[in-house]
């Protein structure tokens, strides 16, 4: 990458944001854009070097505590920003009253990103919307663009099944340069401080909480930019719109949170009934029960792609919706609330991913009702949660009204 060795030309160190410039406490929602920060190796830390050290100059205008001199609370790297979605990872440069480093110094034009997974390691739901999404987000939100962005996560790369296939299937849709590991990669520069012409970090949005569904209002064409992005990066057309039906059942026969006592996990209790059903019923459409982890990712895409209604269990395995083409339907099931909870009354159909889903307009999603202990079977003896520890018993009556539904909005 273009870097150029012991500049002399004078920088100092300028930023800007968006999201909660005003409540210095709001640090885990804040976006920013640093130019001309370096990171000191000597004392591990970012540094930001203002133009005027004789005087200081106020850095944030908070609401409650008014001007303030330094990134966070304190000047001790921490208390601006989050790294990674939720909250964590708590972030900040070091304001120093010195001048921009001349000597011993290494300074790099491509633009960076510092950054942590938060679930991605062993959640793809999580890992594709919310921390690699929102890598997409924070550059659509700053207009800033490098195809050769380096993204540099701030801890260990995990090494996991799931981050080996975002390494392979998901990160090139952001950028032609593989991700780093953000210790290894200053250090192999050899120099005191390595300086960055451009760098941004925060911006994780958390997008699947019921309780913050509001702030998804407005977020539709960044979701949509990014599933393109991504179905565009492993070789298809995001506009594609298949010409026949096809009906995909999802078999959810392995999850990692799979109780030891049972052989599943938030399933679809009599999927053989429902699979039988639906062939019965709709003799001329093509329909396929899909095992999906057991299909690298750019052939789910490409089964995706010519899919036009995908009945789904809801959990992790319903976030590959958005990857559907424009007007198809998805049927996901609900769960059945027994207590307050995640922005459900007790007794309610619960949506587990539809504060998120509901976001993408270009998919119809139609929600299979959870009205009591007739419509769910526990995955295990014992277990309580309808959440988290029960599989969902499909009524085909009902389940028929939802596909006819979908079929007759699709009729040309």
């Amino acid at each position: 990458m273009p870097l150029i060795k012991d500049n002399k030309r004078k920088h100092h160190s300028t930023f800007r944001c968006t999201g909660a410039e005003n409540d210095i406490e709001s640090w885990q929602d804040r976006l920013c854009i640093f130019n001309d920060i370096c990171y000191n190796n000597d004392a591990q830390r970012f540094e930001y070097y203002p133009l005027f050290l004789k005087e200081k100059r106020p850095i944030f205008y908070d609401a409650n505590y008014g001007m303030l001199f330094q990134f966070g609370m304190k000047n001790d790297g921490s208390g601006f920003l989050s790294l990674s979605s939720g909250g964590g990872q708590s972030w900040a440069p070091v304001i120093i009253n010195e001048t921009y480093p001349v000597r011993n110094m290494t300074r790099l034009s491509r633009l960076h990103t510092i950054w942590a997974d938060a679930l991605g390691a062993s959640n793809i739901g999580h890992g594709l919307w919310e921390d690699l999404g929102s890598i997409s987000y924070s550059m659509e939100r700053l207009n800033e663009f490098d195809p050769q962005l380096v993204i540099m996560h701030k801890n260990k790369i995990p090494e996991t099944a799931i981050f080996r296939s975002y390494q392979q299937y998901i990160i090139p849709a952001l950028t032609e340069t593989p991700m780093v590991e953000f210790g290894t990669y200053i250090r192999s520069f050899k120099t005191k401080f390595v300086c960055f012409e451009k760098v941004f970090a925060g911006g994780q949005l958390s997008v699947f909480k019921p309780s913050i569904i509001k702030e998804n209002h407005g977020r539709e064409p960044l979701f949509y930019n990014w599933r393109s992005k991504i179905i565009s990066k492993n070789g298809f057309d995001p506009e594609f719109i298949p010409n026949k039906h096809k009906i995909v059942i999802t078999n959810k026969s392995y999850s990692q949170w799979t109780n030891p006592a049972s052989n599943r996990h938030r399933a679809i209790a009599n999927l053989k009934e429902v699979v039988n059903f639906i062939r019965k019923s709709y003799p001329t459409i093509d329909t396929e029960v899909v095992e999906w982890q057991n299909i690298p990712f750019n052939k789910q895409i490409e089964k995706l792609l010519i899919t036009t209604i995908l009945i789904t269990p809801c959990g992790g395995v319903s976030l590959i919706i958005p990857l559907l083409p424009r007007f198809a339907h998805a049927i996901v099931m609900d769960y059945y609330a027994t207590h307050d909870h995640y922005g459900f009354k007790r007794g309610q159909s619960a949506s587990m991913e539809g504060a998120f889903l509901n976001h993408f307009p270009h998919v119809r999603k139609h929600y299979y009702q959870v009205y009591g202990s007739q419509d769910f079977e526990f995955d295990f003896p014992g277990a309580k949660d309808t959440r988290n520890d029960a599989s969902i018993i499909v009524n085909t009556t009902r389940l028929q009204l939802l596909i006819d539904t979908a079929l007759e909005d699709m009729h040309p």
